[in-house]
């Protein structure tokens, strides 16, 4: 059987897996849309080539202003579809795979769009905790340089930290996965922009609804939506490039909140 789609993915080290975020929130959307398809890896010094080829414009934009090319991307053979962009992807699968499980709940995309912005924003600001990237070796000297240049900065080693400034990223995101947190139980109404490790004094958190003493998985409902794997893409790659160590930790944060959120997406992280 011929799949239907065609999703363009960064090719990892051996075992070829998805291991960055925006892929992963592609892949776990055509997993729980049921959609078939099947994964072309690209080398990341080939994404900017084959997007040309494709003729799928940029979507981000580089320090200076330049266009900046990644992926994913996915083709459509049912609909000849080019969509270079995975908030785009996931919009074009329910409008066009509507049958079975919906990715957007109804009148949310605005909403899940806001929260794409800053669920993006707070893992982006601790990505350079990510030391153990599972480059594909053969590329690895390349792909360097293109996160120096997609930084601005003028090397790779300028983007390596002391572990003194990685002791203090990693107490800043504990700090904002604990903030995130409060949308799982839905006592997200005030924040305290200052935040202590351990959280709000208990005499001064906010009571969550019955049903949410405990965080999560889901933001809402007993499965998950869009919103649920554009976080859990995030974790997928923190599990994927942290230290092991550090990922163990940050499994155990907010009660254990996001080892249970991954674990519960497991039945959508199939690789095809």
């Amino acid at each position: 059987m011929v799949a239907d789609i065609t999703f363009y993915d960064i090719a990892s080290a051996p075992p070829l897996r998805t291991f960055a975020p925006n892929p992963w929130k592609t892949r776990f959307a055509l997993n729980f849309k049921g959609v078939s398809y099947r994964t072309e890896w690209v080398d990341m010094p080939d994404i900017t080539s084959l997007r040309e080829r494709l003729g799928v414009p940029a979507n981000r934009t580089l320090p200076d202003g330049t266009p900046y090319h990644t992926l994913p991307v996915i083709q459509d053979a049912k609909t000849g579809a080019l969509l270079g962009d995975s908030f785009e992807n996931a919009l074009y699968l329910d409008r066009n795979y509507p049958d079975g499980f919906k990715l957007f709940r109804e009148l949310t995309t605005g909403l899940t769009a806001a929260f794409n912005a800053q669920v993006d924003s707070i893992f982006t600001k601790h990505a350079a905790l990510c030391s153990n990237m599972p480059f594909d070796p053969q590329s690895e000297e390349k792909i360097h340089d293109i996160f120096a240049k997609r930084a601005g900065v003028k090397s790779w080693s300028d983007l390596q930290m002391s572990d003194e400034q990685k002791d203090g990223l990693m107490v800043s995101f504990e700090a904002d996965l604990g903030e995130l947190s409060k949308a799982y139980r839905h006592t997200g109404g005030t924040t305290d922009h200052v935040w202590r490790l351990g959280g709000t004094a208990s005499a001064q958190s906010q009571r969550p609804p019955p049903g949410r003493e405990q965080a999560g998985p889901f933001l809402d409902g007993d499965g998950p939506a869009y919103a649920d794997f554009i976080v859990g893409a995030w974790l997928k790659m923190m599990e994927a490039s942290l230290k092991p160590e550090q990922w163990a930790r940050v499994r155990t944060w907010q009660d254990g909140l996001w080892g249970r959120v991954v674990d519960a997406l497991s039945p959508w992280c199939e690789m095809k």
